[in-house]
């Protein structure tokens, strides 16, 4: 388990999402702002991320993809969890 800035871990998922032919990013841009409506919304004022690893990055990436091609964002967002 580690801590990452939070800023820091939004940069990182996006990355990874960019990556994602499918997504872009413009897409990546589009998780980073749902990511942050959701820390307002569930966990005012953290500052830092806690991972198991990078794997988790990686997940994150995945169901976020998974979500935009079933057309249910709004269903990944209020499953999302940053414990697993």
């Amino acid at each position: 388990m580690f801590k990452i800035d939070t800023e820091d871990f939004i940069f990182e998922v996006t990355e990874e999402l960019s990556c994602y032919e499918e997504i872009g990013k413009k897409g990546a841009e589009g998780w980073a702002e749902g990511f942050r409506r959701w820390l307002k919304e569930k966990k005012k004022g953290v500052k830092e991320v806690s991972l198991k690893d990078e794997s988790d990055i990686f997940e994150i990436a995945d169901e976020y993809l998974e979500a935009l091609e079933e057309g249910n964002t709004t269903a990944y967002w209020k499953r999302f969890s940053l414990k697993k």
